[in-house]
């Protein structure tokens, strides 16, 4: 079986952003995909076994070397994923008129095609520190309107073992990469799709069932891919050589076990959170104040925050979270950048136990996270988040140290607020029946259904008065918009089920 950590890693990345909720997104997932319910991508254990040499040629041997290809190629989200998710050292950089960008202080990755069989890329990404990593993605990438577009559709690295080899190699002379799912109405594990490389003397790659004969497909540019995978019990992935000879097999662990039917089966999770780091022998580097309490960022990452009372709203709030996630909470810190009509943020931090003092430290160890001074720190619970509801659209603890931070807050709290309107559920009812060809309410009636917040716009380039959501449609499109604390005017397009252009997808996430 996989390792249970890496797997919880891959789930993580998954994750949207906080501002999420994910019994709605799982409604959306149900109508799009059918009656998967639960997808995750996961890299295969390894089968180590002996090297192969056929009529003299040693199989698996692989090519050191590929089509350089520049990093500015990829999409911004994948450029986030390349650079943000490894570099240990990593800061933002702006340019006037520009939109900032996040670069590593070490270096930039460099990136190589290594194979291509016309429906799977894979490159090479190799670090200037040591680390190389496999990514791969179908040919032509993948579409998403909330999270914007990527080339990238799995990533595999060596951390933690420089010397492993993530290429073919006579003792396994292909890679493979899988996903997995599972339905509600079949509870057992599917093989859902299955990539890799291949190299020299591999013909063809097979699934093999548990009975009965493999599904087989060629090697194309060292690469293979299996798409629309008949749901049977695989067992096996086998390599064949040009004669069609079996030459390896890597076991498929766990493809057709049963799934528990409810998560209460196991038990109530247990929240994980690290003890409170020690108070620097030194002066903060950060200092705020507020009606909420006090915050100091020390120059080695740590950040402590001490409540002004435990009787506020904001401390009994937190506790209310706490105790249905094993009494914590979560702490983090931004640094963040405008430009460009654009927002670019390095954000990280920990889990924490909720007390009258509470401290994390930032983790740049691994990479991902920004280094002292910060612009932001905040202290937020887990819960739903609705529209217009008592919870509104700002963290429990929110500490600015800079104008830029609070200009942050400001316009996120109104993306947010903007978002949460577009998926409550009346507006989904009219978007679903504007999907399905009948006419939508005028702006004036979609005002009244929401109340005195929502005011009807003349046009779809209007504004509404601060603190109001505007609407505008003309029956099949819907724009919704609201103005910032500093005048800037934030929208959403909706069109039926889609979300076309907006400019908030970098302060929360519409959908």
């Amino acid at each position: 079986m996989a390792d249970e950590r890496l797997l919880r890693e891959r789930f993580a990345a998954l994750t949207g952003p906080q501002d999420g909720d994910w019994r709605e997104v799982s409604r959306h997932v149900r109508r799009r995909g059918g009656r998967v319910a639960v997808v995750a991508a996961g890299v295969l254990v390894a089968l180590v076994a002996a090297g192969f040499a056929v009529g003299g040629q040693v199989i698996g041997l692989f090519a050191d070397h590929g089509q350089r290809v520049p990093l500015s190629s990829f999409t911004p989200r994948d450029r986030r994923l390349l650079v943000e998710s490894l570099c240990k050292r990593l800061t933002i950089t702006q340019s006037p008129g520009r939109e900032p960008q996040t670069v590593c202080r070490d270096g930039e990755p460099t990136v190589e095609k290594i194979a291509d069989d016309g429906t799977e890329v894979h490159w090479r990404v190799r670090y200037p520190w040591g680390l190389t990593c496999i990514a791969s993605g179908r040919v032509g990438g993948y579409r998403n309107p909330n999270q914007g577009d990527s080339k990238i559709g799995t990533l595999g690295c060596n951390a933690g073992a420089p010397g492993h080899k993530l290429v073919p190699t006579p003792k396994r002379p292909i890679t493979v990469d899988g996903s997995f799912g599972a339905s509600t109405a079949h509870p057992h594990i599917r093989l859902l799709d299955l990539s890799g490389l291949a190299g020299q003397g591999i013909a063809g790659v097979g699934l093999v069932p548990k009975t009965g004969a493999p599904l087989k497909t060629d090697v194309r540019g060292n690469a293979y891919s299996f798409r629309s995978i008949p749901d049977r019990r695989w067992v096996a992935v086998a390599a064949y050589d040009e004669q069609g000879r079996e030459v390896y097999r890597e076991p498929l662990l766990g493809v057709g076990d049963a799934i528990p039917r409810s998560t209460r089966q196991l038990g109530k999770p247990h929240v994980w959170s690290p003890k409170p780091p020690p108070r620097p022998d030194e002066p903060p580097l950060q200092h705020s104040v507020s009606s909420q309490g006090t915050a100091d960022v020390y120059r080695n990452g740590v950040v402590e925050f001490r409540f002004a009372s435990t009787t506020s709203e904001a401390y009994r709030r937190l506790g209310r979270s706490a105790r249905h996630s094993s009494g914590v909470v979560g702490m983090g810190c931004n640094t963040v950048a405008f430009g460009a009509s654009r927002w670019t943020t390095l954000g990280g931090g920990s889990n924490a136990r909720v007390g009258p003092e509470m401290g994390m430290q930032m983790d740049n160890v691994h990479g991902g996270m920004p280094s002292p001074p910060f612009d932001v720190c905040q202290v937020s619970g887990t819960y739903g988040r609705y529209w217009n509801d008592e919870e509104g659209p700002r963290e429990v603890v929110e500490m600015p140290f800079t104008p830029i931070g609070r200009r942050y807050l400001d316009e996120r709290a109104t993306a947010r607020d903007l978002a949460y309107f577009v998926r409550t559920r009346k507006l989904r009812r009219i978007r679903l029946a504007i999907h399905r060809g009948e006419a939508g309410p005028s702006a004036d009636a979609l005002a009244r259904m929401f109340g005195r917040r929502v005011v009807p716009l003349a046009s779809r380039e209007g504004t509404a008065p601060k603190g109001k959501v505007g609407v505008w449609t003309d029956g099949k499109l819907i724009v919704a918009t609201e103005l910032t604390p500093g005048g800037r005017r934030l929208y959403v397009t909706v069109r039926d089920v889609l979300i076309g252009p907006n400019n908030i997808r970098d302060l929360s996430f519409p959908f």
